[in-house]
């Protein structure tokens, strides 16, 4: 399912976060928002799914407007949000996640995955299946994060910084899950800081300077573009 955003401005009070936004992410790719702190990808983010109502602009998911509704009612069209820290029902156990993602699917009216192919795709969690998301460790945390969206049959995935705060090794293992996901053809956009993770990952990336899109293309070419 596309998402496009076409001439997308966001405020807080009278300043401007994000000014004459227009991207894409067509079905069965992978796309990139790159920038430092303060370059507006959380209020990107905060639009594209409904969190943050000072803005203007078109935000279209799989051809339809999404501009104006509520959290809720994007998540029911199809997109669902990794946050950064991944944000979990501490109380409840990895298995009882997992199952609020299948409840998810269900308002969707799609027919959810089972928790046998999650053990699959995350052979992780397995072992964990009975702990309490909330004694989970930051990587792991952010794994059964993205399997709760990965179970919930999305028509698009959107990630938010899921590298922060995790040590390398642990983000690479992640980015190789995404990876894996994306191969499924899920229409994936990522928000990140560190390029890195992005290599060989993305089909394109958007750079964002000063809440704009100072540089679009390949990866390869926005880092060229960065270093003159």
């Amino acid at each position: 399912m596309n998402l496009t955003i076409k001439n997308l401005f966001a405020w807080y009070g009278q300043a401007r976060a994000l000014h004459d936004i227009s991207l894409s992410v067509k079905e069965g790719c992978v796309v990139g928002i790159l920038g430092h702190n303060g370059a507006g990808k959380s209020t990107l983010v905060r639009a594209i799914v409904g969190l943050h109502v000072q803005c203007r602009g078109n935000i279209e998911l799989g051809g339809a407007s999404i501009a104006g509704l509520t959290p809720s009612e994007i998540a029911l069209r199809g997109m669902s949000l990794l946050r950064e820290g991944s944000r979990l029902p501490a109380s409840l156990t990895v298995k009882q996640n997992l199952v609020l993602g299948q409840r998810l699917a269900r308002a969707r009216a799609h027919t959810p995955r089972d928790l046998d192919s999650v053990w699959k795709w995350f052979p992780m969690l397995e072992p964990l299946r009975d702990r309490r998301a909330g004694l989970l460790s930051g990587g792991q945390r952010q794994a059964l994060a993205l399997a709760v969206c990965f179970i919930s049959s999305p028509a698009l995935l959107l990630l938010d910084e899921p590298s922060a705060g995790l040590a390398p090794p642990v983000a690479r293992e992640l980015f190789g899950l995404i990876g894996r996901i994306a191969g499924t053809g899920l229409p994936i956009l990522i928000v990140e800081q560190h390029p890195g993770w992005l290599i060989g990952l993305t089909s394109e990336v958007y750079l964002l300077e000063v809440g704009a899109i100072a540089s679009h293309g390949s990866i390869e070419n926005v880092l060229s573009s960065l270093r003159h």
